[in-house]
């Protein structure tokens, strides 16, 4: 995992798994206390994180992350690109 989180350039790999195209990381800050799940398409070179909210469940943004990829975006960008399932 490169350092690409926009809240903690040094997470926490708490979980990945991986299609061969797709990998899709549950990450923790350990100086912000917080969670993401970034979402990386090796096909068109797009990187998603999703910013964990409190009311969230991790391990559900994880398993889902496509789901919740087109209702939420990189945190600063204002269009969420839309990876394929």
């Amino acid at each position: 995992m490169s350092a690409r989180l926009t809240f903690d350039a040094h997470p926490k790999e708490l979980a990945t798994r991986s299609d061969g195209m797709t990998r899709i990381s549950l990450l923790w800050s350990r100086r912000t206390h917080r969670a993401a799940v970034v979402v990386e398409d090796d096909a068109t070179g797009e990187t998603v994180e999703l910013d964990v909210q409190e009311r969230d469940n991790p391990l559900d943004v994880y398993e889902h992350a496509l789901a919740y990829a087109p209702r939420r975006g990189h945190p600063g960008r204002p269009d969420v690109p839309r990876l394929a399932a």
